[in-house]
């Protein structure tokens, strides 16, 4: 097999093991929680759903793959409730995954996903600020919009994911609306504090 093809396969069965890391968040059902691939393949489907939201002149080709790269540092660094506390903890250990499963591609493809992460995770294009937004949006779907009574994190108040969710949401005005609807109705109906 060609050297370039071995590297590819490689990286595709790592990429694999993004089917065995568990998040925190349930499934709408409320059956079990998702795997950081049933929330790629998800969030990429929001994404497309939600596309009218992107704004004029946003790539959607180029934000779904920003999606499909950005949570492969989960195989390394796991699925984590980023707080102030623990963010550049994360952050590192997010960074060191992503240079070691680039590295099993070849060299072109290896620069052309890291930078992809890179974007997203510095969040500046029209691109990855859609693809932010997802992001913060879809665990609010799977468990508000279902009406899943989650016990994922700790007592957390609306207040406190409104602040999380909001810089990445708001440039999309009718999606924060939505969102903020999403919180409001969880506190009117006992699922979160306030």
């Amino acid at each position: 097999m060609p050297d370039t093809l071995a590297r590819q396969v490689a990286f595709l069965l790592e990429a694999d093991k993004l089917k065995e890391i568990v998040r925190l968040n349930q499934l709408s059902s409320g059956s079990r929680r998702e795997t950081t691939a049933e929330h790629c393949w998800h969030v990429i489907l929001q994404t497309l759903t939600f596309a009218e939201h992107a704004g004029k002149g946003t790539n959607l080709d180029h934000v779904v793959k920003l999606l499909t790269v950005h949570d492969l540092v989960e195989i390394d660094a796991g699925d984590h409730w980023v707080t102030e506390d623990n963010v550049d903890a994360i952050k590192i250990r997010e960074h060191s995954a992503s240079e070691r499963l680039f590295a099993l591609l070849p060299d072109s493809q290896a620069e052309e996903f890291r930078n992809l992460w890179l974007e997203f995770e510095t969040n500046e294009t029209r691109e990855a600020k859609f693809a932010n937004a997802m992001d913060a949006l879809h665990p609010m779907v799977l468990v508000f919009a279902s009406g899943l009574d989650d016990p994922t994190h700790e007592p957390i108040s609306a207040a406190v994911l409104r602040k999380t969710k909001e810089p990445r949401l708001a440039p999309f005005p009718g999606l924060w609306e939505y969102a903020q609807s999403l919180l409001a109705n969880a506190v009117q109906t006992g699922r979160l504090l306030p």
